[in-house]
């Protein structure tokens, strides 16, 4: 009977009106000129999951016909589609919005007096940056054609009043994943129960984007190339309101903010998260007027710019999260009865609608509100410790420019280095090095960039380290006295200044593998087919053009003789790669060096160009999958191979010299796929595995090091007895429910009078009271805490580094145990490791002294173990490239040179 009403129900969707009396009851009269979205599509909304072309279309025939809409494409995503902004207001305002624009711009500015009461404000309604959670991208055709179509004087008033921004789809490449999918099994009359196929998307999923990575996660550290278009239309607005629309597990109701208390930012002013509260009001009776569920106060963290809800609170504006249960396709069963897409959609329509009112409504408060956040932000500058931030390290210009790019993206006033100076016992040198003062309007996002964050609650969403400067691994510095010398305002990123010094050489070529950029610059000869090697000891050369020059460990040589070319082609080859890079190459004249070893050294190895694959696929995780895919993509241009899971025991792996193999759980692999993977690293490859992948490697005996088991906590994600991080479908939509299951904290709560905590005297077993299951079990996790480690910079894995100190992101329960070989453990956590975030002192105890990178050599090969994840959310630069040496030097770690063993 069930399936019967529902036909019924989608059969009456056949028409526009009824389209309209579900979505607009009672909403009044609508312009008969406008298309609705059925008309426009030629099906109901709720009965069919729309492609982004064709939402595109539909937001470019509104502004075809109506004056009230405007549409512009801001970038276009990996698979060519765009990324649109549709602007919709009042005509008397779109015809001076560059004005309203310069004007409301001044909200940012503290020096600026308050805009009048007249301006309009800024609303953004953001949908589908989780591109499975499908119902968002339906509903801003209808919140467009609503604000559009409407004849109501209320309609008007809002149009007159406010400038609403719809960014459509946030995520237009997962989407289009998930709506194929959707589109592929759903049934007429459609079929509810959650063990069909529609419900059950595979790996890996429409949530990410093409490269697989989280961009709701990405705001912070602007890695993908949607955030950047993104954030570049973002500062030009700064919206007063921002609401991210999202979806939860299907039994659950409706999230809306405000968040609890205990997940919110230290640094964000307490009135930023009231005026959600002041919102939620209009919110609450919209739903309460359709009679649908919801909560809040709960779940979700609110305290981190890494999400699209949080980053507006950074800049003044009120941003909040959406969460509607997913149906995952047309209908869906749940606990709370059938669920059906339309629902869903009604749901945040009308929520999205509601923001709107309230925003036109409260207004002068939201307006006080954004410049009251400036004038805080310098007042707390002031007060901060740090009054200013030093950043540069000269032998690594790549990598300043890459960080200084970042914070130009977020308006950060950086200046140039006055003069060369020491810091903290670091030199900083005038030219390759800035300033970043505390004191200034955007002092809240310096803080994030900059700064730790010690938390205090121990239950958490999601990450809680996420200052970049940490994951960068860039040389900084804390100013701690006022009236640090100042140069230049910084407003550009210099082009990259690579070139070949000294001539034509007819002996060698040199290049420092202190640059970030040099991976690249490797690849790319190695590509050409040129013959690079790198050195395992330092040396100082005698340069052709006159004087001397130290090369640290890794650095590059290119010899003259035995390439496959001449000298003369050479030379060019290596112009055209110095200038793309930005990586200076010196000639030499000599293999006789001023000190160190000589260039004809055994020392000196050569570089096989990496041939790469990755397993793919259901039970991989697919956020570290699609991180490596990116970064060999996007940084080396490395032609990764994507090799299934369910295909390693017929593929050949010997065209590859470099495997990888990310958190998953590989429990499927049979006794002949792991004999196969033995067998190709005995023969002389290398693998490269992360967290539980680490585990399962060391379980199967393919590489022999130490775990500690045992560990009370898991990573969001991981599967601790099967040893790896799981991505399959997170529940109905992709998403990962923030419940005892799939929150990360790493803290137990102190028992209150609330707790019953009983110790037996027949086995010591403990006793909580079950209300308290979610904190105490939660707790034991660990998720996105940064820790330190002392790093062998003289290991090929090491190679490049210049601090001996570096920052990992731990997110995940492996423990490596330290080697017993002596040279095998390439990086350690110190005795005092925890640096940022949150960690409980049981979890911190056990991190500290472990094993964070481990090197085991098996036959003639080599296997290189990641506790953790070096590619950590695409950012993670100064981990990143140590998997990069791995899979370019991961064969040279033979010869006593880290070859391991437990």
């Amino acid at each position: 009977m069930q399936y019967r009403f529902l036909f019924f129900v989608l059969l009456a969707f056949g028409t526009a009106s009824a389209q309209t009396d579900y979505y607009f009851a009672g909403k009044g009269t609508f312009d008969p000129a406008i298309p609705t979205p059925e008309q426009f599509l030629g099906y109901p909304v709720g009965s069919h999951y729309t492609r982004h072309d064709e939402i595109i279309a539909y937001f470019k025939e509104l502004a075809r016909v109506s004056p009230k809409i405007h549409v512009q494409i801001i970038g276009k995503t990996y698979e060519e589609r765009p990324q649109l902004i549709a602007t919709i207001t009042s005509t008397e305002n779109y015809s001076h919005l560059e004005a309203i624009r310069q004007e409301h711009a001044t909200l940012v500015d503290p020096s600026k007096p308050l805009v009048s009461s007249g301006a309009p404000v800024v609303v953004l309604l953001g949908y589908s940056v989780h591109g499975n959670e499908t119902s968002s991208g339906e509903v801003s055709m209808l919140t467009a054609y609503y604000l559009v179509a409407s004849q109501s004087e209320e309609t008007r008033k809002w149009l007159n009043e406010a400038v609403v921004f719809i960014d459509p789809s946030l995520n237009p490449d997962g989407r289009d994943r998930a709506a194929n999918w959707y589109n592929s099994y759903k049934s007429w009359p459609p079929v509810a129960d959650g063990n069909d196929k529609e419900h059950l998307e595979i790996w890996p999923g429409g949530r990410s984007n093409h490269y697989l990575n989280n961009l709701n996660r990405d705001w912070l550290s602007v890695t993908q190339v949607e955030s950047k278009n993104r954030l570049e239309w973002f500062h030009q607005w700064y919206p007063n309101v921002q609401i991210d629309f999202h979806e939860q597990g299907a039994n659950a109701t409706y999230y809306f903010e405000p968040t609890p208390k205990s997940h919110q930012s230290p640094i964000i002013p307490q009135e930023m998260y009231d005026f959600n509260a002041v919102l939620a009001k209009y919110q609450a009776k919209a739903l309460d007027d359709i009679g649908s569920l919801y909560f809040t106060k709960e779940n979700y963290d609110n305290l981190s710019p890494i999400y699209g809800s949080t980053y507006p609170k950074f800049y003044g504006g009120v941003g909040a999260t959406f969460e509607e249960a997913s149906s995952g396709g047309i209908a869906r069963e749940t606990t709370n009865g059938i669920l059906t897409f339309s629902f869903t959609i009604r749901n945040h329509l009308v929520t999205g609608l509601a923001t709107v009112r309230g925003a036109v409504a409260e207004k002068a408060g939201l307006f006080k509100l954004q410049k009251d956040f400036f004038k805080s932000a310098l007042e707390q500058a002031h007060a901060n410790a740090a009054k200013a931030f030093v950043f540069g390290d000269s032998r690594d210009e790549t990598l300043t420019a890459r960080f200084l790019d970042l914070l130009l993206r977020h308006r950060v006033k950086v200046y140039e280095l006055p003069e060369s100076v020491t810091v903290d016992g670091k030199r900083f040198e005038k030219g390759k090095a800035f300033v970043v003062p505390s004191e200034q309007a955007n002092f809240r996002i310096i803080h994030s960039l900059f700064e730790e964050n010690l938390l205090k609650d121990s239950i958490f969403y999601d990450n809680t380290g996420w200052s970049v400067i940490h994951a960068y691994g860039l040389q900084y510095a804390k100013v701690v006295t006022p009236g640090f010398g100042k140069g230049e305002l910084v407003t550009a990123v210099r082009a990259a200044s690579g070139r070949v010094v000294g001539g034509v050489s007819s002996y060698a070529y040199l290049a420092s593998w202190s640059e970030y950029n040099a991976s690249g610059l490797l690849y790319e000869l190695l590509r050409q087919g040129v013959l690079v090697k790198t050195s395992f000891k330092p040396f100082t050369a005698n340069l052709s053009g006159g004087g001397t020059r130290a090369y640290s460990y890794g650095s590059l040589v290119i010899p003259v003789a035995g390439q496959s070319i001449g000298a003369d082609s050479l030379y060019k080859v290596l112009q055209g790669v110095s200038g793309r890079f930005g990586i200076e190459i010196a000639g030499v004249g000599t293999g006789f060096n001023a000190a160190g070893i000589d260039l004809g050294s055994s020392n000196i190895r050569s570089v096989r160009k990496p041939e790469v694959a990755i397993a793919f696929g259901q039970g991989v995780n697919s956020e570290e999958a699609g991180q490596v895919w990116f970064l060999l993509n996007q940084h080396l241009g490395l032609p990764l191979v994507k090799i299934d899971v369910g295909a390693w025991g017929r593929a050949s792996l010997r065209k590859y010299n470099t495997l990888v193999l990310v958190g998953g759980n590989y429990a499927d692999w049979d006794k002949a796929v792991v004999g196969k993977i033995k067998e190709w690293v005995n023969d002389g490859g290398t693998l490269i595995t992360f967290q539980g992948a680490t585990a399962w490697a060391v379980r199967q005996e393919i590489a022999h090091a130490g775990l500690l088991e045992g560990l009370p906590f898991a990573g969001r994600g991981e599967v601790s007895a099967g040893g790896g991080g799981v991505s399959g479908p997170a529940g109905a939509g992709g998403r990962v429910e923030a419940s005892a299951g799939g929150r990360a904290g790493v803290e137990a709560p102190r028992v209150g009078a609330d707790t019953a905590r009983v110790r037996r005297g027949d086995g010591g077993v403990e006793r909580f009271d079950f209300a308290r299951q979610q904190d105490v079990e939660g707790a034991k996790r660990i998720n996105g805490a940064i820790f330190v480690s002392d790093l062998d910079i003289t290991s090929p894995i090491g190679f490049g580094v210049n601090d001996r100190r570096l920052f990992i992101n731990k997110n995940g329960p492996t423990i490596l145990v330290p080697s017993r070989n002596k040279y095998a453990t390439v990086a350690r956590y110190t005795g005092n490791s925890f640096i940022n975030g949150y960690a409980s002192k049981e979890n911190i105890a056990r991190v500290n002294n472990s094993a964070a990178i481990v090197t085991s050599a098996e036959g003639a090969g080599t296997v290189v173990l990641f506790a953790d994840d070096p590619t950590y959310r695409s950012y993670w630069l100064g981990t990143n490239r140590l998997f990069l040496n791995a899979v370019f030097f991961g064969n040279l770690l033979g010869g006593g040179f880290g070859g391991g063993g437990e």
